[in-house]
């Protein structure tokens, strides 16, 4: 995989990137209701992860509106992977080939798009971010992406400036939670 590159935006929506763990895969205890499915990818490994019941519904609801890209330590398999039981498009969505150092890499491939990046609170900021170039949506990981608001990201995303041919930096950040993941 050192040599792959993503597919590049369409750019006719903006991007939603998506972490896996505590957003799709809830790995503590849940708050909402769960299923247990046992996934693979091209038959090579196998693991059985908890699922959010309404994820598949929420996830069909975002792609509505944003072009959605995976940025996991799932890599490459995870569209394989999570497929059949989210329901996905056969035509896998990109993914970032990055498992740190996140942000850097989605505005990379965002450039001038507006982005949205959800992930669980675990994650690699340095800081708390301060910009206006994407939108930073760090969820509960005990709900993950059912507690997204796809009407309140919307909107959200309405109200970035359009970005110039230079990122600023940081992000807006949306949740309870410090870049630590206190409260």
């Amino acid at each position: 995989m050192a040599k792959y590159t993503a597919r590049p935006p369409r750019g006719d929506r903006p991007l939603l990137v998506l972490g896996i763990s505590g957003v799709v895969v809830l790995e503590g205890e849940a708050a909402v209701p769960v299923s247990t499915h046992h996934l693979s990818a091209w038959g090579r490994w196998v693991r059985d992860v908890e699922i959010p019941d309404a994820a598949s519904e929420r996830l069909a609801e975002l792609a509505e509106r944003f072009e959605i890209v995976w940025a996991s330590e799932w890599g490459h398999n995870a569209h394989t992977a999570f497929r059949e039981a989210l329901d996905l498009p056969e035509e896998p969505w990109p993914f970032l080939p990055v498992q740190f150092d996140k942000l850097r890499m989605i505005r990379e491939y965002a450039r001038t798009l507006p982005w949205v990046w959800v992930d669980d609170p675990i994650v690699d900021l340095h800081g708390t971010p301060e910009c206006v170039d994407g939108v930073i949506v760090r969820v509960d990981p005990a709900v993950g992406i059912v507690g997204v608001d796809p009407d309140d990201l919307w909107e959200r995303v309405a109200q970035l400036p359009q970005c110039g041919a230079a990122v600023s930096e940081g992000a807006a950040v949306v949740g309870d939670t410090d870049t630590r993941g206190r409260a």
